[in-house]
């Protein structure tokens, strides 16, 4: 065997151990995704916990998940906020969070994300019971932000503000009172290379309504957000329950 055919076959050898593991991070963006919801449910403490999926993405989808993991996120309670049977109860405090998405979908999984990534769709919902009659934040995040105006006391309007363009967009629903325990969910989403619309529910109501924004556009890297706090309100009342859930084209 030849110097040029012996190094030839060592190159060889070289390409064939480590091409499984050196894959360019570019190619494995582009096939390989991951999903995130974040959950309060106020059992034991105030933290969210953190789930991730990924796996193969295709078309603004998660085909399927080759892998999860749970991470819990800290809050910490600011003024008079306390846990009773499985509630939250505000009473003029708020909670304020961190998350470092990136940081953890990394250490967890090995997938670069983007900075600022753009998702299909994004879900909020909770289970609460407002004691006034006021606009209280219920989620605050840089990008996302939640509030249910229970100024009327015949009716309730929810609201959300996402930052992609959409501006506010919010639906008031008549004869729903707010100081009962009620669900409310808000879901902003948009087909795949297509229009997007915004859905309110409460309870057993729902109203869908197409908006001109576009897809929802979200900072991966340290953030700070509030549970119950704007940055000048604050909620009041009890909740037992507060998801957020960003999905793909079809959520």
């Amino acid at each position: 065997m030849t110097i040029i055919t012996r190094r030839l076959a060592i190159l060889l050898l070289i390409v064939s151990i480590a091409g499984p593991f050196a894959a360019p991070a570019q190619a494995q963006e582009e096939s390989y995704g991951y999903l995130w919801q974040l959950e309060f449910d106020f059992a034991h403490d105030f933290n969210g916990l953190l789930t991730i999926h990924v796996g193969p993405w295709e078309n603004g989808d998660l085909v399927e998940v080759d892998a999860t993991s749970q991470e819990r996120v800290a809050c910490k309670r600011v003024g008079p906020v306390y846990l009773d049977s499985g509630d939250a109860v505000f009473n003029g405090g708020y909670l304020r969070c961190t998350m470092d998405l990136a940081r953890i979908v990394a250490n967890n999984h090995g997938l670069d994300i983007a900075p600022v990534d753009s998702y299909g769709s994004i879900l909020m919902q909770s289970r609460l019971i407002a004691n006034q009659t006021d606009v209280m934040p219920i989620f605050s995040h840089p990008d996302a932000d939640y509030t249910i105006d229970f100024a009327l006391t015949s009716a309730v309007t929810p609201a959300q503000t996402l930052w992609n363009g959409a501006g506010l967009l919010q639906h008031t629903f008549p004869g729903v009172v707010g100081m009962t325990w009620q669900t409310y969910t808000y879901e902003y989403r948009c087909a795949w290379l297509g229009a997007c619309d915004a859905e309110f529910e409460v309870g057993p109501h729902s109203e869908t309504k197409p908006t001109l924004g576009d897809r929802v556009q979200f900072h991966t890297g340290p953030q700070t957000f509030y549970i119950g706090y704007d940055g000048a309100n604050t909620f009041s009342g009890r909740m037992d329950r507060v998801l957020i859930d960003p999905g793909n084209s079809v959520h």
